[in-house]
Parts: C-alpha cells; structure tokens; sequence
C-alpha cells in the first residue's frame, strides 16, 4: 500500500495509508501471506532453526525434537 496525501477541512495536509474493507482487505492479505511464504521458502533449514523462537512448537518441530 501506498501512502495517501489530501488536505483536510482546515487545510491541514493529511498523510495516512487507505483502509480497505470486505473482499479487497482479504485478498490484500492473501498476497502478504503469499509474499512473506516465498520469502520463507527461500531460507535453509538452518536459517528457519535461527529465526524460530527457542522452545516455540515450530522450534521444536524443525529440530526434530519430541514434544513429550
């Protein structure tokens, strides 16, 4: 998204990122997710282990630790 700038009532220039509603919010989502999974595909698994937080269940579940 891209910032957006109007001049308001008073005159006062106004800069804020537009708010989306229903259908076009969820698909906004849909491709941030889907950007962010490319990103992550692109790691190793040793790089996945360094981000994970330690002791978290995808921490444990990419070192192959049981949970039990």
């Amino acid at each position: 998204m891209k910032l957006v700038e109007w001049t308001n009532k008073k005159g006062k220039k106004v800069m804020r990122y537009p708010v989306l509603y229903g259908k076009a919010r969820k698909q906004e989502k849909r491709d941030d997710a889907e950007a962010r999974q490319v990103e992550r595909d692109k790691l190793t698994l040793e790089q996945k282990i360094a981000k994970a937080v330690p002791g978290s269940k995808e921490h444990k579940r990419l070192t192959g630790e049981d949970s039990e």
